[in-house]
């Protein structure tokens, strides 16, 4: 019988050829989806650093990445991307984390140096004259040349011509002013402060703000029928030097504790809270 010289012979013990084609195109699989959104969101906490707001994006970060490798490992045939995963979960816990730990650090500072100065504030307002709380009201680059004279000069004067709108001003303290020199049973004390941050104003300089609470107690009087009270100061601070600087931007009398509410600026106002 004639034998095909052409047909490959089969050794014994050795595999079977396998196709070309098997040995050359691998299976494909797709990027996951999930990995891909996790980077994104990764290199969005970025912005942690510029507002609490991209706090989200850290969070999901971790959260798409998790859930990426999860996919990945129970379809390795179908999908791929860990690496992408990965590298959003370390971003967005890196920047989250590094973020978190500044603001917590800056927050503190911020209620300890605010606290000191409403520490101070106390004796500001329990002065003989209106010139310290005046004083106090304008920023320090303000106030620098200016003396307590000066300033009750300039409030009995501007008083007179703008009786109205100096009133509606300065009305919260100089009601808290007389209950305080009503008698020498009126007490006020420090109480903690309420909340900080950093204004949104348009100065060129950074401008933090902090809301001191106050207690006051004593013997009712006729514009203060309550025996206890509480006053909120809005507090604005820049860091001069090595320092913070402070003023007292806002007085909010009589005030139920965490019910501040900001009031809008009019145009004009540059977020130092001067006297007009």
């Amino acid at each position: 019988m004639a034998t095909d010289q052409k047909t490959p012979t089969m050794t014994a013990g050795a595999p079977p050829a396998q196709s070309p084609i098997e040995n050359e195109i691998a299976t494909y699989r797709a990027i996951s989806r999930l990995a891909v959104a996790g980077l994104a969101f990764g290199f969005l906490s970025l912005f942690c650093f510029a507002s609490t707001v991209f706090y989200i994006c850290s969070v999901l970060a971790v959260i798409l990445g998790i859930l990426a490798n999860r996919s990945i490992q129970r379809k390795p045939d179908v999908l791929t991307g860990a690496g992408l995963a990965n590298a959003g979960i370390a971003l967005g816990l890196s920047f989250g984390l590094i973020a978190g730990t500044i603001s917590s650090v800056q927050t503190y500072v911020i209620k300890r140096e605010a606290s000191k100065f409403a520490l101070k504030y106390i004796d500001i307002l329990k002065a003989p004259t209106m010139g310290e709380v005046l004083l106090y009201n304008l920023n320090p680059l303000q106030r620098k040349d200016r003396t307590t004279a000066q300033m009750v000069q300039e409030f009995e004067a501007a008083k007179t011509r703008e009786r109205m709108a100096m009133e509606q001003k300065m009305g919260p303290v100089l009601r808290l002013r007389a209950r305080l020199t009503s008698s020498a049973e009126q007490k006020i004390r420090f109480v903690d402060i309420e909340d900080t941050g950093i204004d949104d104003g348009r100065s060129s300089e950074i401008t933090y703000y902090a809301l001191a609470l106050f207690e006051i107690t004593g013997p009712p009087t006729k514009d203060s029928p309550e025996t206890q009270q509480n006053a909120l100061v809005v507090l604005k601070g820049q860091i001069m030097g090595r320092k913070y600087e402070w003023w007292a931007d806002d007085i909010a009398f009589p005030y139920k504790p965490k019910s501040f509410v900001p009031a809008a600026k009019p145009s004009d106002d540059d977020g130092h809270g001067h006297a007009h």
